[in-house]
């Protein structure tokens, strides 16, 4: 078994990540980490989400595609599909 690190929690509730940590997971400034608490340890696991505008650019192929030839949609349809497009990422994912 490894050597613990040792991190201290600031008075705002942040922590610092021991440095040999986030090299060897690749952790850096905007990693977004989600956090659980199991059987009274915490556990921290790196979220791997692709780049924003991956996705924004197959948001717009897929809304392109739905209003081919149609009148340009209004900023609420366009809001709707974003959110309908996430749900159906997140679904996907199992999240």
């Amino acid at each position: 078994m490894e050597e613990p690190e040792i991190a201290t929690v600031g008075t705002k509730g942040q922590v610092v990540i021991p440095q040999q940590i986030r090299k060897e997971l690749g952790i850096r400034p905007k990693t977004k980490l989600a956090m659980y608490s199991r059987g009274g340890r915490l556990v921290a696991a790196k979220i791997e989400a692709p780049a924003l505008g991956d996705e924004l650019k197959a948001l717009f192929r897929e809304v392109d595609k739905r209003y081919k030839g149609k009148k340009r949609p209004a900023e609420r349809e366009i809001l709707a599909e974003i959110r309908g497009y996430r749900n159906e990422k997140r679904a996907a994912r199992g999240a």
